[in-house]
């Protein structure tokens, strides 16, 4: 009996074991499954929180780059960004409107896609001096945008990153044509100014000393016996005088372009009229042929007639010299064509005349030079280069504009634009070649 009783006290001992195996295994999973669910919540918060902060990054990402290609493609200048090897990376809207290619196009392209090979050598030999020296390129230079030679200013620039490495070129260029040009009318200005004073001080001193040399010859020669050597000498005095007086005069009409008193309401037929009354039979003579287009309703011009009479004698008379030049005798082509018209610019009246001629024509490295002071194609006896200088200053005081257009061995086409009213605001000088008709 003990011994049966004894069993079953070891077996009841034995179950209360297992039981508190079994509780303290389930205590200790529980404790394990606790911890694991609370590391895991703890990975959970650091993922939301890592997911949130790189949200935030994107975002703050986003914006920016956003920013930035406000900034690319707002801005007026072009701009470009390529790597060590010249190969383009990126570039704003009106670089690649230049090449006529959307921005996102030029990614692995290089000059050679787009310009010829000289010149895509040549931005090339750039690029290579640019990382070589590490230094920054800023130049002016003539560029090719939209079919149309501008003058750019081009700046680049190597990129650099934190390790002192060049990554690559960054490139911004603007059109500054515009610019050099009001700088140079500037600049012409000024001469002009000092050129004035200086041609009317000289004029005025030799004014008289050179009218009492012509007195004096036409003394000698009217007490000269005809056919004789002293009557000879004579007449070249005077003739030589003469040319000088006529000179002085240009200085002085040269010197003093801002009178233009005795302005009135004129016809333009009627200072066209006079100019060829003076010059009819001398056209004539020479086998060239007129032809006039001026239609008669067109507006009155407030003008000085003198003045602009002169500015017409002027180009008259050029055209006959380029037409006798091409044609030493009658041509059919020796024609000299004067027409006028209505146009109306920025709101505001005007009337143009054309003098159209197909003689020797200017060259195309002289044409911006013709109205420059003592600047002449002519011979030392045929002109003194004042000419068109001084009509160009008359024009100019008129309120109107001055344009040569000419191909040499082809034609020549001087337009003069002259505003109806006297109030009229000055308008662009800048010359700009037109198309011959």
């Amino acid at each position: 009996m003990e011994s049966i009783i004894a069993q079953a006290g070891d077996g009841n001992l034995q179950c209360q074991s297992i039981v508190t195996d079994i509780t303290e295994r389930k205590l200790i999973e529980q404790e394990s499954l606790e911890i694991h669910t609370a590391e895991q919540r703890m990975l959970n918060n650091q993922l939301q929180q890592g997911i949130s902060e790189r949200k935030k990054v994107e975002e703050v990402l986003s914006t920016s780059e956003s920013k930035y290609k406000i900034l690319m493609e707002n801005l007026p200048q072009r701009i470009f960004y390529k790597d060590t090897n010249s190969v383009y990376i990126s570039c704003n809207e009106h670089f690649a409107r230049d090449l006529h290619i959307k921005s996102k196009e030029i990614f692995g392209k290089t000059d050679y896609d787009f310009y010829p090979e000289e010149l895509a050598k040549r931005h090339r030999a750039e690029d290579k001096r640019i990382i070589k020296s590490r230094q920054i390129i800023d130049t002016e230079e003539k560029q090719v945008m939209n079919g149309e030679e501008v003058i750019v200013h081009k700046i680049k620039t190597p990129v650099i990153d934190e390790n002192g490495k060049i990554t690559g070129i960054l490139g911004i260029l603007w059109d500054i044509t515009e610019k050099v040009i009001l700088q140079n009318n500037a600049e012409r200005t000024r001469h002009l100014a000092s050129l004035g004073e200086l041609a009317a001080g000289v004029a005025h001193e030799i004014n008289n000393p050179i009218n009492g040399i012509i007195n004096c010859a036409q003394i000698l020669f009217n007490k000269s016996n005809e056919g004789s050597g002293e009557k000879d000498i004579a007449n070249r005095i005077i003739k030589e005088g003469d040319r000088i007086a006529h000179i002085v005069s240009s200085l002085l009409s040269y010197a003093k372009p801002n009178r233009i008193e005795n302005k009135r309401h004129i016809h333009i037929q009627e200072i066209l009229s006079e100019t060829l009354s003076l010059t009819g039979t001398q056209l004539r003579k020479e086998y060239i042929e007129l032809r006039l287009d001026i239609p008669p309703e067109l507006p009155k011009v407030m003008v000085n007639p003198q003045q602009i009479q002169q500015v017409f004698l002027n180009i008259v008379n050029n055209a006959r010299h380029a037409l006798n030049q091409k044609y030493f005798k009658s041509h059919h082509d020796k024609i000299l064509k004067v027409s006028a018209e209505a146009i109306t610019m920025d709101n505001q009246l005007y009337v143009k005349v054309i003098f159209h001629d197909h003689g020797i024509g200017i060259p195309a490295d002289i044409i911006d030079k013709v109205k420059e002071p003592f600047f002449t194609t002519k011979s030392r006896k045929e002109g003194t280069g004042l000419g068109l200088s001084i009509s160009y200053g008359i024009i100019h005081n008129h309120n109107g504009r001055f344009l040569i257009d000419s191909v040499e061995g082809e034609f020549t086409m001087v337009t003069v634009i002259l505003p109806v009213n006297s109030d009229t605001d000055k308008i662009n000088h800048v010359d700009t070649k037109m198309n011959a008709p």
